[in-house]
């Protein structure tokens, strides 16, 4: 047992290396040899999950995570397996099957911020945004400086047109945190243009356009600015 056990440290501590240093294809290559010789470990399973999802391969980091739940011995914890679980389910746009694991954690731990975070990204994908605008204001009462839900929560405003002066504070704000983010220009130029104010708008879109030159929403956005802005 003692030899297994030695064996199996060895070839975990080469696979966090591995995982360590962005090596994902050894790191499953080892991972999978030590899963060869202990099924049920816990720790093995989680890491080839972690393994398979910075490979982009979602769906099997997903099978590796639910199996960490179903082990009735393990040390990992639960709520960050769910969050997991939930990331490989958004990262495969399916957002209720996410959003029911992230309702667990925030159950046991109201005060989750990544895990409100991904719910309130998931509610908005899904369209609901009155939704998602309550989810990113109850993060301010845990973290009122949290400038992803802040960005948030200004270009849900914006989209919802309620109190856009209120959302160009709060979007300036976050911008004036990190100028050179490409998400933080794209608001403050999308409430700009829902303000009428067309002119500061092509400003920050294309800001953000030349950070992020390819994104499928900054390039909505420009779009959306030239209907209305001849």
């Amino acid at each position: 047992m003692d030899d297994i056990n030695n064996i199996l440290n060895a070839i975990k501590k080469t696979a966090l290396n591995d995982l360590f240093t962005g090596d994902y294809d050894s790191a499953i290559e080892d991972l999978k040899r030590a899963e060869m010789i202990d099924r049920e470990n816990p720790e093995i399973i989680f890491n080839l999950g972690i393994a398979y999802c910075r490979k982009g391969l979602f769906k099997t980091s997903y099978d590796y995570f639910l199996k960490v739940l179903s082990l009735e011995a393990s040390f990992i914890n639960a709520s960050v397996v769910k969050k997991n679980i939930a990331f490989s389910l958004i990262k495969t746009e399916e957002y209720d099957g996410a959003i029911k694991f992230l309702n667990e954690v925030i159950t046991d731990f109201r005060s989750d911020i990544h895990a409100l975070n991904m719910k309130g990204y998931c509610l908005e994908k899904k369209g609901k945004l009155q939704e998602a605008l309550k989810t990113y204001r109850e993060i301010f009462r845990y973290d009122k400086s949290n400038l992803n839900s802040l960005n948030s929560t200004s270009y849900l405003m914006a989209s919802l047109g309620i109190e856009l002066n209120s959302a160009l504070k709060i979007a300036e704000f976050v911008y004036k945190k990190d100028t050179l983010n490409p998400a933080y220009n794209d608001t403050v130029g999308f409430v700009y243009m829902k303000l009428g104010n067309y002119e500061k708008a092509e400003k920050y879109l294309k800001q953000a356009h030349e950070i992020l030159p390819f994104n499928p929403e900054i390039n909505q956005h420009l779009a959306q600015l030239k209907t209305l802005w001849k």
